[in-house]
């Protein structure tokens, strides 16, 4: 059963209504040991006029919100645990509380991402870039951090989504920006392991924008990896389910496409159908 709530605390001057353009979003579950610290840091290096933060418990068993909610953030929380569950709350809630935010911004609530990437994600989003990607695994100072099994697995998944986009990969970057519209576009259905790639494969396939610039990969603070895991055996099990996640979207798509094909054709010859 799920259950949201929202806090927001202002940052601007009372009785004047800030109107952010990115919203920088942060799935957190059980991340009550450093969310504080992630905040701080965050927090006091991207523009309060420009970016509005967000949180978006998930499934958590700690004071993660409650942590959160002392910090001038918007704050949801749902019973669903998974990433996806995660960002959608704080997303849907970010766009009822500010509606002026263009594009959002995901970045990780265990420390790994660096807020002095924000920047050049924005930067590249002014350019026209509709999709903002972190990669991490072509900056040879991230595999120190990343472990072996978390570099491999990032670059064949960066490679499957080649395979089923046609659009060169290298990375399955979590810290990422995507434009508002297109996220809407996209509409994504899976909402744990899938969240990630299935953006990914549907942004290219829907012909947008997509760039690549170089991310920071860091240490966590403390918490347990969710995802990669330390183990090869961890790594390939939740690989495989990004892979079948990835296989669903790229059918999806192109069942998709193919019918808005064959409508616009119709549309553009509607006696062809009466020939017969």
């Amino acid at each position: 059963m799920e259950s949201s709530s929202s806090t927001l605390q202002p940052l601007a001057e009372p009785g004047r209504r800030r109107a952010p353009r990115i919203g920088v979003i942060i799935p957190a579950c059980d991340e009550e040991a450093c969310i504080a610290s992630v905040l701080e840091e965050l927090l006091r290096t991207v523009d309060p006029a420009t970016h509005v933060v967000a949180v978006g418990v998930n499934g958590s068993t700690d004071r993660t919100a409650a942590i959160a909610r002392s910090y001038p953030v918007v704050v949801t929380e749902t019973g669903n645990r998974g990433y996806g569950f995660g960002c959608q709350s704080a997303i849907d809630s970010l766009k009822r509380e500010y509606p002026t935010v263009e594009a959002f911004v995901f970045f990780a609530a265990d420390g790994a991402s660096d807020p002095a990437d924000v920047p050049a994600f924005v930067a590249a989003y002014d350019q026209g870039y509709a999709m903002v990607l972190g990669a991490r695994t072509g900056t040879h100072a991230n595999w120190a951090v990343m472990s072996l099994p978390h570099v491999l697995a990032n670059r064949g998944l960066g490679f499957w989504c080649t395979l089923l986009t046609r659009r060169w990969f290298t990375d399955l970057a979590p810290h990422r920006l995507i434009d508002r519209m297109l996220f809407e576009a996209i509409a994504p259905r899976e909402l744990t392991f899938g969240w990630t790639i299935e953006a990914q494969i549907a942004a290219a396939r829907l012909g947008a924008h997509i760039l690549e610039v170089p991310a920071r990969e860091r240490e966590r603070i403390a918490g347990e990896q969710k995802v990669s895991g330390v183990t090869w055996r961890r790594t390939f099990t939740i690989g495989c389910r990004i892979v079948a996640a990835g296989w669903r979207t790229h059918r999806r798509w192109r069942e998709r496409l193919q019918r808005r094909a064959a409508d616009s054709a119709g549309e553009l010859h509607p006696a062809s159908a009466d020939s017969g």
